[in-house]
């Protein structure tokens, strides 16, 4: 409960501060600099070394994998009949095809499942939706950023940023068996923990709802995919194809209806792509999710 709290208020916050004539109109930029450049590497440091690797994580992971994948062709496919620029395109692979799998998830499974929903969500959102993030977030961010393809360019951009080199640091600590000290761990914890509340009043800062400005087409196309088409796709797949059952697959089902994840919009606005979408994705999906994860939730139950 404590967390869907903050995440109004941070929001809320964000909203105000727009206001504020004293505040820097720019402020945001620094907000997600700091996200980009400290934050996410120190989850990544954090988390990847702790992710326990087992059978049972299967259906959990690759749930987060085939969003994101089928958000890829969906947009592309949608992007060539309706002539959006990359920019969109982009911004909406990264809002639609990432889960908000920890922030508005671990409540919301606590709620739903108990403390055993939890335990999964953790991995899902560890060695699933972050890894997702950190990897394939960062290819797809840069590629539709570019104005022209120029594999080189796109290469190096992913090898040096931040978060991805924290990725690889992170892999490597796991292959060999390296386990954070009190020390580095609560260190990191701290650096991590800034990621909350500064991503949710920087999307605050720049969610400006204009009815001239708003591509509403894109914006509720985006959202359909992420909260109802997706987790539909997933459960065909979980429940109809391979008729599976239990606690895994039915938290797997709900962390894919989760909203658009606000670390994607804020990397989507970090790389220039289309931010008021990016950013409107995240402030409309997470108040309208509230219905459609209850849809979900009586689907499975």
């Amino acid at each position: 409960m404590a967390n869907i709290i903050l995440l109004f208020i941070g929001l809320t916050l964000g909203l105000v501060l727009q206001k504020v004539k004293s505040f820097p109109k720019d402020a945001y930029k620094v907000f997600n600099a700091i996200i980009i450049n400290i934050s996410l590497p120190a989850l990544a440091l954090l988390y990847i070394p702790q992710i326990t690797i087992n059978e049972k994580i299967i259906f959990p992971l690759a749930s987060m994998w085939i969003v994101f994948g089928l958000s890829i062709v969906f947009f592309v496919i949608l992007s060539r009949i309706f002539k959006w620029d990359k920019s969109t395109t982009g911004a909406l692979i990264m809002t639609a095809g990432l889960c908000n799998s920890s922030f508005v998830g671990f409540p919301v499974l606590l709620t739903m499942f108990g403390e055993e929903g939890l335990k999964v969500g953790v991995i899902i959102d560890q060695a699933g939706s972050f890894t997702v993030l950190a990897t394939a977030g960062v290819i797809v961010s840069s590629v539709f950023s570019s104005k022209e393809f120029k594999a080189g360019k796109i290469i190096k951009d992913i090898l040096i940023y931040p978060p991805f080199i924290a990725f690889v640091l992170g892999v490597l600590l796991k292959i060999f068996g390296i386990q954070h000290t009190e020390v580095t761990k609560t260190v990191l914890e701290k650096l991590g923990s800034l990621i909350v509340i500064l991503a949710l009043i920087s999307v605050g800062l720049q969610l400006k709802i204009s009815v001239k400005e708003v591509h509403f087409k894109e914006m509720f196309t985006g959202l359909f995919f992420k909260l109802l088409l997706a987790p539909a796709v997933i459960y065909f797949l979980y429940f109809i194809i391979a008729k599976e059952r239990g606690l895994i697959v039915d938290v797997s089902l709900i962390e894919s209806a989760m909203p658009p994840m606000v670390m994607g919009a804020v990397m989507a606005v970090s790389y220039d792509l289309n931010p008021k979408l990016a950013n409107l994705m995240v402030g409309i999906g997470i108040p309208l999710s509230a219905l459609t994860l209850l849809f979900w939730y009586f689907v499975i139950t």
